[in-house]
């Protein structure tokens, strides 16, 4: 016979490894940090000589190997260096937050970086996110870090479009 203990850790167990939607649990729900990341971002940032802006392009995976309800979000977002300037090496993509309504999934980048042989773009790339959608809207932040200044710079991408893949 379980003891009350045992129980809990049971319920415990089974509700963060259902299928609740989320992929890697770090969604939320919070007016204040989406609120603070909208007036901290902008769709253009200047890094000394260089100009720079977001490029996302986010999907859910319906393939008929997938999930009937599909497979968690994916996004693939590009630091794009408006004037084609190489992107120095001091510039890198370290944080995404994804905006839908009222929730937010933050993430890192992956270790994965996506060679797009333009010295002028930085590809980055996040899995396991929520499985919002698709075919809604959202708005993507990403935290650029400076490690020559040790400066952040938020950049916002807003209403992109979720797609689905069949």
């Amino acid at each position: 016979m379980l003891n009350r203990y045992s129980f809990l850790i049971i319920l415990i167990f089974t509700l963060n490894c259902s299928d609740n939607g989320i992929g890697n649990n770090d969604i939320e729900v919070n007016p204040k940090l989406i609120k603070e990341l909208r007036s901290a971002s902008s769709e253009t940032i200047q890094i000394e000589n260089n100009s720079f802006v977001l490029d996302a392009y986010l999907w859910r995976d319906f393939m008929p190997m997938s999930p009937p309800n599909g497979r968690p979000l994916i996004s693939v977002n590009k630091l794009i260096e408006l004037n084609s300037e190489t992107i120095p090496n001091n510039i890198d993509l370290v944080k995404q937050y994804v905006i839908n309504e009222d929730s937010i999934w933050i993430t890192d980048y992956e270790d994965e970086r996506r060679n797009s042989n333009s010295p002028h773009i930085i590809e980055r790339s996040s899995r396991n996110g929520p499985k919002w959608g698709p075919q809604v809207n959202v708005d993507v932040v990403s935290k650029i870090f400076d490690s020559k200044t040790g400066e952040n710079h938020y950049l916002i991408l807003k209403n992109v479009f979720i797609n689905r893949t069949d």
